[in-house]
């Protein structure tokens, strides 16, 4: 049983779009919006145990209740975390390809002749 309702959901998505909502579209939407939310719940508390264990080892006593904070960076992996995982394969070996033209050319000293010491 879902406890989010299905009118304020319709609303949100009516604003930005200009055609018919679907009410199975909206159902998907809400299951989204729900899983979202347990995924970043779970996280929260991961960080929001790793903050308290920081603070003991600071001195600092323990925090009781959840913050925004805890929530804004629970969030914030959730969804980087999605968006860098489907940017496809990415090899962790390719580095700056940009810098292969500069790697042999020095830049700081001219060449020079030892007789004349004159630029070349």
């Amino acid at each position: 049983m879902s406890s989010l309702p299905l009118k304020p959901i319709r609303d949100l998505l009516a604003r930005d779009c200009p055609f018919h909502i679907s009410d199975t579209a909206i159902v998907a939407l809400r299951d989204a919006l729900e899983s979202i939310i347990h995924q970043v719940g779970h996280e929260s508390l991961e960080q929001f145990e790793r903050l308290n264990s920081n603070r003991k080892r600071q001195g600092l006593r323990r925090l009781k209740r959840l913050n925004a904070w805890v929530i804004e960076k629970a969030a914030q992996k959730i969804i980087n975390g999605s968006a860098i995982s489907s940017m496809g394969s990415q090899p962790a070996m390719i580095g700056n390809l940009g810098d292969i033209v500069h790697k042999y050319e020095n830049v700081t000293k001219p060449n020079t002749t030892d007789d004349l010491m004159e630029v070349v």
